[in-house]
C-alpha cells in the first residue's frame, strides 16, 4: 500500500478545499459510505485519495456524487482553490468519449492547466488535440449562450457522450455586466443548455466579490449548488 503521507493522498482540509465543501460535509459522506477514505495514527485521521475525489464529482459514472447532466455553483477565495476547482471537475471531461471545455481569462487558464498538468502530464497535448477546448467570455449575454450552444452542438455531431464545462464567471466580461443580467444568463443557461444538452456545468464565482444576498441569488440560479 503507497504511504498515506505521499502527496497522493490529502488530509481533510486539503479535500474540502480540492471539492469546495465544508469538513462537515466530507465527515458526513465518509460515515455515511458515500466517500472512501483511509484512517491513520491513533487518533483515526482521515485521509483522502485524489483520485477517490475526483470520481466523487463525476469520474465513475453511476456512482458519482452528481448527475451525468446538472448545473453546479462553487465560490473560491483564492486563486488557487479557483484553479483546484476547476481541474477536478474538468478532469471528469477528459475521458474518453468525453470533453473539456473552459471558459475564463488567459490567466485563470494557465492557472487550472498549471494544476491539472500535475495529474495528466497530456493536458497541453489534450488542448492541441481539443479534447479541452479553452475560451474567454464574449460581452453579452446571447453571444456567450450561442457560444455554448455551437461547442455542445459540434461535440453531440462528432460523437462525445458527456461533456464537462467550466465558466469562471466572475472573470472576465461576464462578470462586468450589471448582476441582473448575470442572473437571467445563469437562468436562461439552466433552462435551455443545461437541461437540453448532456453537459454538466460548473458556474465559479469570486466570494471575495460577491455579496451574501447575491451569492443566494445565483444559488437561487443553479440545479445542484456545491455548499
Amino acid at each position: 500500500m503507497q504511504d498515506p503521507t505521499t502527496a497522493e493522498f490529502l488530509d481533510i482540509r486539503e479535500a474540502a478545499e480540492f471539492l469546495r465543501v465544508s469538513e462537515t460535509s466530507l465527515r458526513r459522506w465518509t460515515n455515511a459510505g458515500k466517500l472512501p477514505c483511509l484512517r491513520i495514527g491513533g487518533r483515526r485521521e482521515r485521509r483522502f485519495r485524489r483520485s477517490d475525489l475526483l470520481a466523487f464529482v463525476g469520474a465513475a459514472g453511476p456512482t458519482a456524487a452528481t448527475p451525468s447532466r446538472n448545473h453546479v455553483c462553487g465560490f473560491y477565495t483564492s486563486e488557487v482553490s479557483r484553479a483546484r476547482a476547476a481541474a477536478a471537475f474538468l478532469a471528469v471531461g477528459l475521458q474518453p468519449g468525453a470533453l473539456a471545455l473552459l471558459v475564463a481569462t488567459r490567466a485563470v487558464q494557465r492557472g487550472v492547466i498549471d494544476v491539472l498538468e500535475r495529474e495528466r502530464p497530456s493536458i497541453r497535448t489534450d488542448v492541441k488535440a481539443g479534447r479541452l477546448v479553452l475560451g474567454e467570455y464574449r460581452n453579452s449575454a446571447t453571444v456567450q449562450l450561442e457560444f455554448w450552444r455551437a461547442h455542445l452542438r459540434a461535440a453531440l455531431k462528432n460523437g462525445i457522450s458527456r461533456v464537462h464545462a467550466v465558466g469562471d464567471v466572475s472573470a472576465g466580461a461576464l462578470g462586468r455586466l450589471p448582476f441582473a443580467e448575470i442572473l437571467e444568463y445563469e437562468a436562461e443557461y439552466d433552462r435551455w443548455i443545461a437541461r437540453d444538452f448532456p453537459v454538466s456545468t460548473l458556474c465559479q464565482y469570486d466570494a471575495r466579490k460577491i455579496s451574501g444576498v447575491d451569492a443566494a441569488a445565483v444559488l437561487h440560479c443553479h440545479t445542484g449548488p456545491l455548499h
